[in-house]
C-alpha cells in the first residue's frame, strides 16, 4: 500500500497537469488563430487556412474561427468547404445573420432554392435591416417566377434588379438575375454587358463562359461564339466541356474539316493524347462513319504500346456495324492478359453487355460477377446485377446493389430509374414515382426517361406534372415525336384545344411520314373531343380525298365508322384501301378486322385465309382463330393456332392464346409453362405477371409454387385493377392474412362478377372467415357463371359446399 501522503500528492500533481494541458490546449487553439488572422493580412489564405484548421482540432467549438474560415475559402471560391463551415455557425448559433445571408447567396449561385428559401425566411423573420437581403429576395421571386412561366412578373423583376444594380454594380447574384432576365426578353446586347461586367470580376468563373457563348448564339453572331469558344479553350486547357462544344458547334455549320483540324491540334499538344485520340476516334465516328473510325482506330492501335483502349473501341464499333462475333472475339482478345483494374473491369462490363444482347446471359453473369469481386463498386455491373434481380423478382437484392451504384454515382440518372423499378417491383409505386422524377430531373430530362416518367403520370390521370415533364423534355429534344404526341394527348384531356393544336402543328413542322400520320391522329381526336364525332369523321373524309394515299386516315375513319354503326361505309373504305394497296397483306387484314366487328364471320374468314395464302404474318393467324372462336368452332380454332406456332413459335401474342385455350381446358400445367416462358421474356408485363401469379396460387398447393407467386405479385400491393385484385387478394388468403384479403377480393369479385374463378376466391375467403352465407351467395354465383361442365376442381368444389350448407340463404 502507498502511504496517503503519497496519494494526496500525486492527486496535487495529477491535477495540476490536467490544468496545465487545458490551458495549453487553449493556448494552442488561440495562436493558430492569431496566426491564421495575420496569415489572411499578408494575403496567405492557404497557410491561413491550415492554421483554422488546427483551431478546430483543439477547439472544435470555436465559432469566431470557423466564420473566419468560411469567409476565407468563399473567397477563393472553395464553395463547398464555406457552405460547410456556414451551416456549422447557423446549427450552433441559428440567429447569426451573417452566415444565414452567405448561406442564401451560395445556395442561390448552386441553384439550391429550397436551402435558399430556407436560410433566407430566417433573415427576414429577424427583422433586422441586412445589405444583401433585398437581393436575396429578388432572386427567389425571380425563380418563382420562372418556374410558374409569369413573363410579364420577369421582367418587373428585371427591372428591380436593374434599379437595384445601380447601388450593387458587384453583386454576382444580380448579375445573373440581369443576364437571364434580358435574355428571356431578347435583350441579348444588355444581357452580355452584364456579362462583360461579371467576368471582369470572375475571370476564372467557367460558367461564365459557357454563358456568353449561349448568348452569342442566341444573336446569331456564329463567327463570334467559335472565337468565344476557341479563346475559352485557350484559356482553360484542361476544359473538355468547352473543346466538346466547338466541335459540335463547327459541324452544325458544316465544318468538319476544321473541326477535325482542332482535334488533330489538341491531339499534338496533349499531356494526355490516348485521351484526345480518343475524343478524334468518337468524332470521327460520328462525323464520318464507321469505316473513318475504324481507320483512325488502326493508327492509335499501330501508335500506342499499350493498346487494349483501342481494340476495345474497335471490338465495339465491329458489334455495333452488324458483326457481333467479330466484335465479342475483338473484345476478348483486349481483355485476354489484361492486369485487373477498372480499365479492365470496364471492358469486361462491355463484353457482357455484348453477350446479353446475343442472348449468352450466362457468360455474362459470369463476367459482372468477376468485375464486383474485384471492384464490389463497379457502377455499370452493379446496374447489371441489379436489372437481373429485378427480372428475377429479388427487388430487394436489386436495391443493395443500386445503393452501393448511387454512393459512388449519386447522379446516375440510370441507376434511379432502375431503383424506381425495383421499388415499383416490390410493391412500393409512391417510392417507386418519386425516384422516377428524381431521375428525370437528374437526367437532365433526357427524352426515355421523361417519357416513361410523363407516361406514368397520364395513366393517373395527373396531367399537370405530366406537362411540365414533357415540357421541360421538349426543351431538350424539341422534335421528339413521342414527346409531343402524349403532350397534345395530356392537352386533348384538359380539353386545352389551343396548345393542343399547337402540338399538331409542330408535329406537321417536322415534315416526316411519322410525324405527319401522327399530326393527323391528333387533330382527329381534337376534332372528336371538341366538336363531335361528326366533324372528326367529317374532318377524315376530307384528309383522304385530298391524299388518295393517306392509309393512316382510312384505317381511323374505319374505326370512326364502325363506332357510328356505319358498317357498310367502313367495309367500303376498308374494300378501298384492298384495292390502294393490293400487294400489302396488312390492307387485307385490315379489311378482315371490319368484317368480324360486324359480325360477318363467313366473309372475314375467306379474306383472312386469302391473306395467309400471301403471307405468315402470325396477325393473320390471330385474325382466323377469333374467327373460328366467334363461331364456336374451338377445335378448328386450336388446330390453326398449333399451325401458326409451328411457322412462328416465339410469337408471343400467339402464345398468350395459346395459354388461354390450356386453360379453358384445364391444362393448367401447359398454360403455367407457357406463361413462364413469357415471364422470362418480358418480366415488366404487368398482365403477364398477373396470370402467372394466379395460375401459380390458384391450382397449384405447394409451397414453392406458392413463394413463386408472392414473388411475381408484389408488385400488385395497393392496385385497384380488378384482375390484379383478385390475385393478390388470393395470394393474401393463401398466407392466411383472411381480413387484407378481403379488401382485394371483395372489390375484383364486384367488377368481374361473371368471372366463376374470382367469385370462387371470394367465397373460399368468406368460408375461412366462418361467413358462412356470403360464402354461399359467392359460390352461388361462381356455379351460376361457370360452363354447365366445366372439370375445374374448384368448381366442384364450391357444389359440395353448396350441397353440405344449404345453396341460398342471405349475408350475415
Amino acid at each position: 500500500m502507498f502511504p496517503s501522503s503519497f496519494v494526496r500528492i500525486a492527486a496535487a500533481l495529477f491535477l495540476a497537469c490536467l490544468l496545465t494541458a487545458c490551458d495549453s490546449a487553449e493556448e494552442r487553439a488561440r495562436k493558430h488563430y492569431e496566426n491564421g488572422l495575420e496569415l489572411l493580412d499578408a494575403g496567405d489564405v492557404q497557410r491561413a487556412l491550415v492554421e483554422l484548421r488546427n483551431v478546430f482540432v483543439l477547439d472544435p467549438g470555436n465559432i469566431d474561427a470557423r466564420l473566419v474560415y468560411a469567409r476565407a475559402a468563399r473567397s477563393i471560391g472553395n464553395l463547398p468547404e464555406s457552405y460547410s463551415h456556414f451551416l456549422r455557425v447557423v446549427e450552433s448559433r441559428p440567429d447569426n445573420l451573417e452566415a444565414r445571408l452567405a448561406l442564401s447567396e451560395m445556395a442561390i449561385e448552386a441553384q439550391n432554392w429550397d436551402e435558399a428559401k430556407r436560410h433566407a425566411e430566417a433573415l427576414i423573420a429577424s427583422g433586422e435591416d441586412i445589405e444583401g437581403l433585398e437581393t436575396v429576395k429578388l432572386a427567389l421571386e425571380f425563380h418563382k417566377a420562372a418556374t410558374d412561366e409569369d413573363a410579364a412578373r420577369m421582367r418587373a423583376l428585371t427591372r428591380s434588379a436593374a434599379d437595384l444594380f445601380e447601388s450593387r454594380p458587384g453583386d454576382p447574384i444580380l448579375h445573373r438575375l440581369l443576364i437571364e432576365g434580358y435574355a428571356r426578353e431578347g435583350n441579348n446586347d444588355d444581357a452580355l454587358a452584364i456579362l462583360d461586367i461579371a467576368l471582369r470580376q470572375q475571370p476564372r468563373n467557367r460558367g461564365l463562359y459557357m454563358v456568353r457563348a449561349r448568348l452569342l448564339d442566341l444573336k446569331g453572331d456564329q463567327d463570334a461564339v467559335e472565337q468565344h469558344l476557341r479563346e475559352t479553350a485557350e484559356r482553360f486547357p484542361d476544359d473538355d466541356d468547352t473543346k466538346i462544344l466547338l466541335i459540335r458547334h463547327l459541324a452544325s455549320r458544316g465544318r468538319l474539316d476544321s473541326a477535325e483540324a482542332f482535334l488533330r491540334e489538341q491531339l499534338s499538344k496533349a499531356d494526355l493524347a490516348e485521351s484526345a485520340h480518343v475524343t478524334l476516334v468518337t468524332f470521327l465516328r460520328q462525323a464520318r462513319g464507321n469505316d473513318a473510325a475504324l481507320a483512325e482506330l488502326e493508327t492509335a492501335i499501330s501508335t500506342y504500346e499499350d493498346n487494349r483502349l483501342f481494340r476495345a473501341l474497335r471490338a465495339g464499333i465491329v458489334f455495333d456495324q452488324g458483326d457481333p462475333e467479330g466484335g465479342i472475339s475483338a473484345m476478348r482478345d483486349a481483355i485476354e492478359g489484361a492486369e485487373p483494374g477498372e480499365e479492365t473491369d470496364r471492358f469486361k462490363v462491355t463484353l457482357a453487355r455484348m453477350l446479353v444482347s446475343t442472348g449468352n446471359v450466362p457468360e455474362a453473369r459470369q463476367l459482372v460477377d468477376e468485375v464486383l469481386r474485384n471492384d464490389p463498386g463497379q457502377v455499370d455491373a452493379l446496374k447489371m446485377s441489379a436489372r437481373w434481380n429485378i427480372e428475377a423478382d429479388k427487388p430487394e437484392e436489386a436495391l443493395r446493389a443500386l445503393r452501393s451504384a448511387l454512393d459512388r454515382n449519386p447522379e446516375d440518372a440510370e441507376a434511379m430509374m432502375l431503383m424506381s423499378e425495383a421499388h415499383l417491383r416490390s410493391g412500393n409505386p409512391e417510392l417507386g414515382q418519386d425516384l422516377m422524377a428524381l431521375a428525370v430531373e437528374t437526367s437532365g430530362y433526357a427524352p426515355d426517361e421523361s417519357l416513361e416518367f410523363a407516361s406514368s403520370l397520364f395513366i393517373q390521370n395527373r396531367f399537370r406534372p405530366a406537362e411540365d415533364v414533357l415540357v421541360r423534355a421538349l426543351r431538350r429534344s424539341p422534335d421528339n415525336i413521342d414527346l409531343l404526341v402524349l403532350l397534345g394527348q395530356v392537352h386533348i384531356a384538359t380539353e386545352d384545344w389551343a396548345r393542343a393544336e399547337q402540338v399538331e402543328s409542330t408535329l406537321r413542322r417536322i415534315e416526316t411520314e411519322q410525324a405527319e400520320a401522327r399530326a393527323e391522329e391528333l387533330q382527329f381526336q381534337i376534332f372528336g373531343r371538341r366538336e363531335g364525332r361528326d366533324r372528326a369523321i367529317a374532318y377524315l373524309e376530307n384528309l383522304i380525298a385530298s391524299d388518295n394515299g393517306n392509309s393512316a386516315a382510312k384505317i381511323a375513319l374505319i374505326r370512326a365508322k364502325l363506332e357510328e354503326g356505319q358498317g357498310d361505309e367502313a367495309v367500303m373504305v376498308a374494300e378501298d384501301l384492298v384495292e390502294e394497296f393490293p400487294d400489302n397483306p396488312r390492307a387485307k387484314l385490315v379489311l378482315g378486322n371490319t368484317l368480324i366487328a360486324l359480325k360477318d364471320y363467313e366473309r372475314a374468314e375467306d379474306v383472312i385465309r386469302d391473306t395467309m395464302q400471301e403471307s405468315d404474318d402470325p396477325a393473320a393467324a390471330l385474325q382466323l382463330v377469333r374467327v373460328l372462336g366467334a363461331q364456336a368452332r374451338v377445335d378448328e380454332a386450336r388446330v390453326a393456332l398449333d399451325d401458326a406456332l409451328e411457322n412462328t413459335p416465339e410469337d408471343m401474342n400467339l402464345l398468350w392464346v395459346k395459354a388461354s385455350f390450356l386453360e379453358q381446358a384445364n391444362d393448367i400445367e401447359g398454360a403455367i409453362g407457357i406463361y413462364e416462358s413469357l415471364y422470362a421474356r418480358d418480366s415488366r408485363s404487368l398482365v403477364i405477371a398477373n396470370n402467372l401469379a394466379s395460375l401459380l396460387a390458384t391450382y397449384r398447393e405447394d409451397d414453392e409454387s406458392l413463394q413463386r407467386a408472392i414473388a411475381v405479385a408484389q408488385r400488385l400491393r395497393e392496385t385497384d385493377v380488378p384482375p390484379f385484385q383478385d390475385t393478390y387478394g388470393w395470394i393474401l388468403y393463401r398466407q392466411g392474412q383472411l381480413q387484407e384479403a378481403i379488401k382485394y377480393l371483395e372489390p375484383a369479385a364486384e367488377a368481374l362478377s361473371d368471372d366463376p374463378v374470382v367469385q370462387l376466391h371470394l367465397g373460399k375467403a368468406y368460408q375461412a372467415l366462418g361467413r358462412t352465407a356470403d360464402a354461399r351467395a359467392s359460390f352461388r354465383r361462381a356455379i351460376d357463371a361457370a360452363p354447365e361442365n366445366d372439370p375445374r376442381p374448384q368448381i366442384a368444389q364450391a357444389r359440395d359446399f353448396l350441397a353440405e350448407n344449404g345453396s341460398d340463404g342471405g349475408s350475415q
